[in-house]
């Protein structure tokens, strides 16, 4: 759950804020970012802040935390403005998750304003000295959030006993809340992690029994190689009967004691039909041996296999080894990592990857260059908005749960969003076809399902909070 104002008052007054200067931002995700200061006395520090999730919160950061590959809009605008700039005054509004860092670089004062929701109302705005905005992490036109608007400070409010501070387990607060969430981000990173290790394990476990049933049956098919040498051996014994355009012969079989009707190639000589069973022994003995060894080594490759990954999901395995041992495998066995489109949003549904378009162009860009023909394509029915791509895992058709993610997104992104709720369809890649003279990113779909949903927006923040991949 995300900090109230009370906890939020405390992790404030822990940090050595006042007199900081910021030397540089980090991106994390799409809602979290970390500030790194200096401060004269408690040196190198860094200050994470995540809005907009069940997870909002601030707190001094000591742990490594992964960033975003592409600097973003917002950051690249506090890297140009805010750095090198010196905390003044720290401000937190009475009753409220919103704290005021004015911030001063030579004779320009601005404000970094840090509001924690865990809804629409999360942001983190910079303003001139007189509370004009001058860019901000979300842009909420309709909220009077955009750069160029006055930003209205919110009222201080009675202060009561409704938000108590979570029982303390340690002496520094911020210390404990970056344990509690960093184990909560680990667990929901576990889980994910054993659902992609579950999904590559039946992936290459498919792949090698299904190998291993064509080398059965193709060491069934040449198992009675012998039988060539055999025929071979009876058609030379018996070459002064074969006659030039003959299609067979019969000869009395040594070995069985009856006669039996060998084929021959009527366009051949008496010596070449007879030297083509010998070749066809040669193959047969040869592709039968193949295969045997072939088939040995597909079967060590599989309990080698089943052994790794029944270690990696053994749940009874501490967290931290089977994050170590999860991550590792899941890397190493994914063929295809997430390329990042240059365009467009980027999410993680369990096992599948999300794009997401938000206007015409990125949903364009994404149907052009980063989607194939099996990947999934939803999209509200009659309402203006993005495109969301489900990208295509072999074999497994995305199960509702993953559909229901893309369809919040669409709605998220679409002019339903107000409305909550909202038709969608959904078809393959392949099935859409490009709109001749329509506006850029129009398409017909065909062969497409329907979905009626309503927005769940505590689902959707779990989504969101998991952040852009």
């Amino acid at each position: 759950m995300s900090l109230n104002w009370r906890e939020i008052e405390l992790i404030v007054s822990e940090l050595p804020l006042k007199g900081s200067r910021l030397q540089g931002v980090t991106q994390h995700d799409f809602n979290a970012i970390s500030f790194h200061f200096f401060h004269p006395v408690h040196r190198q520090w860094t200050l994470y802040t995540e809005v907009g999730t069940p997870s909002s919160r601030l707190h001094k950061l000591t742990r490594a935390r992964a960033k975003l590959p592409k600097t973003q809009r917002f950051v690249q605008f506090l890297k140009a403005n805010l750095v090198n700039c010196l905390v003044s005054e720290v401000a937190q509004t009475p009753g409220e998750r919103f704290v005021d860092l004015t911030c001063t670089r030579g004779e320009d004062t601005m404000h970094l304003l840090l509001r924690f929701y865990s809804g629409a109302g999360a942001n983190i705005i910079v303003t001139d000295d007189s509370y004009t905005i001058l860019d901000l992490l979300l842009r909420r036109p309709r909220r009077g959030e955009a750069s160029g608007l006055s930003f209205a400070l919110p009222e201080p409010k009675e202060i009561d006993d409704a938000f108590p501070i979570r029982r303390r387990t340690k002496e520094s607060f911020n210390e404990q809340i970056e344990e509690e969430y960093a184990a909560e981000r680990n667990i929901r990173t576990l889980e994910s992690l054993y659902e992609r290790a579950t999904l590559l394990y039946e992936k290459k476990a498919r792949s090698l029994e299904h190998t291993l049933a064509s080398l059965n049956t193709r060491i069934d098919q040449t198992r009675d190689f012998e039988r060539y040498k055999h025929l071979g051996d009876l058609l030379s014994s018996n070459q002064h009967l074969i006659r030039e355009g003959q299609t067979s012969l019969s000869v009395h079989d040594w070995e069985s004691g009856e006669e039996v009707e060998i084929p021959l190639d009527p366009t051949r000589s008496p010596r070449d039909a007879i030297q083509l069973y010998y070749e066809s022994y040669q193959r047969s003995k040869g592709r039968y041996e193949n295969a045997l060894g072939e088939l040995k080594r597909v079967q060590e490759e599989l309990r080698a296999h089943q052994a790794t990954f029944e270690r990696a999901l053994d749940r009874s395995l501490p967290q931290e080894e089977a994050l170590a041992l999860l991550t590792s495998l899941v890397e190493e066995s994914e063929k295809e990592p997430i390329v990042r489109p240059s365009v467009g949003l980027v999410f993680q549904s369990g096992a599948y990857t999300l794009l997401v378009g938000r206007n015409a162009k990125e949903n364009d860009e994404l149907l052009r260059r980063h989607t194939r023909g099996n990947d999934w394509w939803v999209h509200t029915r009659d309402v203006p908005g993005g495109y969301v791509f489900i990208k295509y895992i072999k074999d497994k058709p995305p199960p509702l749960e993953v559909l229901l993610d893309a369809a919040y997104l669409a709605i998220l992104y679409s002019k339903a969003k107000k409305a909550g709720k909202a038709e969608l369809y959904y078809t393959q890649v392949k099935y859409l076809r490009r709109a001749k003279g329509a506006k850029m990113g129009t398409v017909l779909p065909t062969q497409e399902r329907n979905l009626s949903v309503t927005l769940d927006k505590a689902r959707l923040n779990v989504l969101l909070a998991q952040g852009e991949v």
